[in-house]
């Protein structure tokens, strides 16, 4: 099935194919769950969005019109489940503050290995950077750089037009090289 177009597996799917489904997920989960965890900075958040998503997925087979741009259509299922996670977080933070009320984060209960360390104190590096990218520059650099998509496509997940999109990842590029490159910064060179 890996030579089948997204919209024809997706058509098998709608006709009864539970298989042809399971081919969409293994297809794009990663990107599903790469793009929610950027935007929400939190693995177990995106892991439920990626759930949320293949969900909604599964209940448009019916009425989704095939026209080759199942990949954005889902994306942007994904940008607006995470939209909606966000608000809700801000509502419910805004209730606590008012509320007075203070939740405390429980310890892991094995300490990691030193190679653990390494590797994720690298990648909270990288994460930190992304995460202090304005939102939407945020958005576009993650579908541009780990989903691969096309600048038409982020357009289009993003409802934005196309050099609004170019603008947003050559900007975050720039904000990423100096912010990763503290040296290059300090010492004036242009990127």
């Amino acid at each position: 099935m890996d030579d089948i177009s997204d919209d024809e597996l997706y058509s098998m799917y709608a006709d009864g194919d539970v298989e042809a489904f399971d081919t969409l997920f293994d297809r794009h989960r990663n990107s599903v769950f790469n793009f929610a965890c950027t935007m929400l900075k939190d693995f177990t958040k995106a892991e439920d969005v990626m759930q949320e998503t293949f969900l909604s997925v599964a209940r448009a087979a019916k009425s989704y019109e095939p026209r080759g741009r199942f990949r954005t259509w889902m994306m942007k299922i994904v940008r607006n489940s995470c939209l909606n996670r966000i608000e809700s977080e801000r509502r419910r933070r805004a209730a606590i503050a008012e509320s007075s009320l203070e939740f405390i984060t429980p310890s892991s209960p094995e300490p990691p290995s030193l190679e653990r360390i390494e590797t994720d104190e690298r990648v909270a590096v990288i994460c930190r950077a992304i995460s202090n990218l304005p939102e939407r520059q945020r958005e576009a650099i993650a579908l541009y750089a780990f989903e691969q998509m096309q600048y038409k496509e982020i357009a289009q997940v993003l409802d934005m037009p196309i050099n609004t999109v170019k603008t947003l990842i050559h900007r975050a590029r720039a904000s990423l090289a100096c912010s990763l490159d503290p040296p290059r910064r300090a010492l004036g060179e242009n990127l």
